[in-house]
């Protein structure tokens, strides 16, 4: 039958119509909004603020640079060392060369207000604005670097930001001498200026050190945001673009020089070409709803509710009943969709049966496979066992065959594939007195009974013994010390768990770990031992049943087998 109407194309219209739209305006508004707002006020302005922090950054450093090399000019420790032996024309050639080195430096950076030499032995000043002047003793200590300070070492003095370096004098005395230069806060205030570029906007640059605050103006507006600051640094996103009422505020902070640099912008000033942004929002979020809307319903119509009785049909067989038909009258792909599902129930129907049957079959015979492999191993075991004793001559040779028959008439019964739990557990216990009897000296085996509620449900032949089995393989076989092994019940709802512990040296992390991904493994292709018994407990009960290893907390291994408290027919 020809499809009349595609739901294909009359979805991808209607999308692709939507799509346009949408994709139009965004283009727009992404344009427009993001390049005005994020490009002029993140880019630009936090650029240049990490900019002038940077170059101040620089600028400091050379002028320290400059600082520290005057400390070995030839005149100041001339000055500083030789003072009394230099006759009058001397001291005042050496004065006059340090002097002119002073103002050279002074000319050289416009940061630089003064540079000073404070000579100690001689209690003399020479600065690059006043020549030479008595030492001025307080100046001298209060400018002296404190132990411990980091970055740039800049010291406050009546008002004005100070370099200092020294050369030390023997045994802690005085220093020798110490050069000094005091920075041009001016300069300081003009280059913030520089950032003003918006009316009513400001530039603050604070000091943490000396709680010194530069401004670019006299004009203190923000002062309430800059001691705050200065209180508790958490409250600010430094680097980012912060909002406080109707101002932005870009932080930045220069980790070296200790200081902060602040640019409050009124967001009018910014936000001027956003405000039709704002219009063209409203009419996308209303044509984007409109079309939501529309697609919706449209959508609806045609594919939800033929889908929902499809799906209510799938559920119908998921429960069993075969016997739904859905209607075939939609005139598009779910006309296909229909008559295939109900071509598929019927043809179910008729190969459940068969599929069933095979599936049970088939587990069955796994189930013969895997039991078949286990008794071999403990028969070959027993009979060098019993060669053993009958070579020593020990008296426990008759009991020994004893419950040796008593096992293998256990495990030679072909009745049934089920016993009950107690007659398990008996053989398991019968298996382990047959081992104590071997090692008698240096084995203990704490056995739990088993619970009286659980003593008659079916569970497979032959689930607990091989655990036990491994036990000694591992851990008595190879021990020379004495070993314990625990065999207890543990029940939670309607699951019943067995646990065998032991105490065995053996046992290392490389081994647990290979143990538990043999269970994780669904296709594992070990096929004797733990691995069996696991596959067989998740072939009857399912996958969250069968066995789990860990590590005891006697050191060995502990392996805990979990079953259904009723056997799952």
């Amino acid at each position: 039958m020809a499809i009349k109407s595609s739901i294909f194309v009359r979805l991808m219209a209607t999308f692709l119509a939507a799509i346009l739209v949408i994709v139009a305006l965004g283009i727009y508004m992404y344009n427009w909004s993001l390049k005005t707002v994020k490009d002029e006020i993140y880019k630009s302005t936090t650029a240049q603020v990490t900019f002038y922090l940077e170059g101040l950054e620089a600028e400091i450093d050379r002028i320290k640079i400059l600082q520290y090399d005057v400390l070995n000019d030839e005149d100041l420790n001339k000055l500083a060392i030789r003072y009394t032996i230099m006759d009058d024309y001397e001291k005042m050639e050496s004065m006059r060369k340090l002097h002119h080195r002073l103002v050279s430096i002074q000319n050289s950076n416009a940061y630089i207000s003064n540079v000073s030499a404070h000579i100690y032995p001689i209690q003399k000043t020479i600065s690059s604005k006043k020549s030479v002047g008595a030492l001025n003793r307080d100046k001298f200590e209060a400018l002296r670097i404190p132990e411990g300070m980091k970055g740039a070492q800049l010291l406050m003095y009546n008002g004005n930001l100070h370099l200092s370096t020294f050369l030390s004098g023997n045994m802690g005395l005085s220093p020798l001498f110490m050069i000094e230069i005091e920075l041009n806060t001016e300069v300081f205030r003009e280059a913030l200026k520089q950032f003003d570029t918006y009316p009513d906007s400001q530039s603050i640059l604070l000091d943490l050190t000396n709680g010194l605050t530069i401004y670019s103006d006299e004009d203190h507006m923000f002062d309430d945001v800059v001691h705050s600051f200065a209180r508790n640094e958490n409250e600010f996103k430094i680097g980012e673009v912060i909002s406080h009422g109707d101002t932005f505020i870009i932080a930045e902070k220069s980790e070296y020089l200790n200081m902060v640099l602040f640019r409050f912008i009124p967001k009018d000033a910014v936000l001027v070409p956003t405000k039709g942004f704002y219009v063209w929002l409203w009419v996308f979020t209303g044509v984007v709803l409109i079309l939501v809307t529309f697609i919706y319903a449209y959508s609806y119509q045609l594919i939800q509710r033929p889908m929902k009785e499809l799906v209510k049909s799938f559920r119908s067989v998921e429960k069993g009943n075969f016997n739904v038909k859905v209607e075939v009258n939609h005139n598009n792909e779910f006309d296909y969709l229909n008559k295939g599902f109900n071509s598929m129930v019927q043809n179910v129907s008729n190969l459940i049966d068969q599929v069933y049957k095979h599936k049970i079959l088939e587990q069955k015979a796994e189930l013969k496979h895997l039991q078949s492999q286990i008794s071999p191993h403990f028969l070959y075991n027993s009979f060098f066992l019993m060669n053993m004793m009958a070579k020593v001559k020990d008296e426990n040779l008759i009991p020994f065959t004893k419950l040796l028959g008593e096992y293998f008439q256990f495990i030679t019964k072909n009745d049934s594939d089920f016993i009950s739990l107690y007659e398990e557990i008996e053989h398991a216990r019968t298996y382990a007195d047959i081992q104590l009897m071997r090692y008698p000296s240096k084995l203990t085996i704490e056995f739990e009974d088993c619970p009286p509620s659980f003593k008659e449900i079916s569970v497979p032949r032959l689930i607990v013994q091989p655990i036990i089995e491994n036990a000694f393989k591992y851990a008595v076989e190879h021990s020379k010390g004495p070993v314990t092994i625990r065999v207890y019940f543990q029940t939670t709802d309607d699951k019943l768990s067995i646990f065998v512990e032991d105490n065995g040296k053996q046992l290392t992390d490389e081994k647990l770990l290979d143990l538990e991904k043999q269970f994780m493994e669904a296709h594992s292709s070990e096929s004797s031992g733990l691995n069996n018994i696991h596959r067989r407990l998740q072939l009857i009960y399912g996958e969250e049943y069968g066995l789990q290893v860990a590590r005891s907390e006697l050191g060995g291994l502990l392996v805990r087998l979990q079953i259904h408290a009723k056997l799952r027919e």
